[in-house]
């Protein structure tokens, strides 16, 4: 291929992006539901001691989308280690409820195909937190997280589509870390930090 015709090639790609992007998308109401994997890397203390309480799950989440925000319900089940200086302390259990609103932008890739970035907050409640040996109650860890991320739609149908979000999402203390800060000096709280991945059918009405 000569210099003019890759030119030309650039410039028709171009032009078929910035046509893609350029348009606005139709405001549409849909709603689904599936499974999500869930976990935090981070939190924890470290200082003098570092305590470590990393966890991964999963669950199961329903959505209603506008399309430029989404809402969406989710309920899980995780388990993690307890850990004290790198060494395990215990094992742990939770189950909790995530509320999450995402705002997004849809681009139409294809007529099958749709991808859209999401940026929101999802407030993660935990409704029970235990040890595994001896069989207590711990502490609520309870948090608001600030996720961004990416998603897309397959549509099979005109109504029926698969959605797949991937959201990576940091947090702020929980009330255990906070009530930690006020009782041992000289510990600092580490960043609560976690990767979602979301799996879903939708209806599109």
């Amino acid at each position: 291929m000569n210099r003019k015709g890759f030119l030309m090639v650039v410039v028709a790609a171009v032009m078929a992006a910035g046509s893609a992007f350029a348009q606005v998308p139709e405001f549409k109401l849909s709603a689904g539901a599936g499974g999500y994997f869930t976990s935090d890397f981070g939190g924890g203390k470290e200082g003098p001691v570092r305590y470590e309480y990393p966890y991964a799950g999963g669950g199961g989440f329903a959505f209603f989308d506008a399309t430029f925000a989404e809402l969406s319900l989710g309920f899980f089940a995780a388990g993690g280690d307890w850990k004290y200086n790198g060494n395990k302390l215990n094992d742990m259990s939770y189950t909790g409820l995530d509320i999450s609103l995402l705002g997004k932008y849809p681009f139409t890739l294809t007529e099958q195909l749709t991808l859209f970035p999401l940026l929101g907050i999802d407030y993660r409640r935990f409704i029970s937190m235990k040890y595994v040996f001896p069989a207590e109650q711990a502490g609520d860890w309870s948090a608001l997280w600030f996720k961004l991320g990416v998603g897309a739609d397959y549509h099979f149908t005109e109504h029926i589509f698969a959605r797949l979000g991937l959201l990576y999402g940091i947090r702020l203390k929980n009330k255990w870390e906070k009530e930690w800060e006020d009782t041992v000096p000289g510990l600092d709280t580490k960043l609560g930090h976690g990767l979602d991945v979301k799996l879903a059918v939708g209806y599109r009405f």
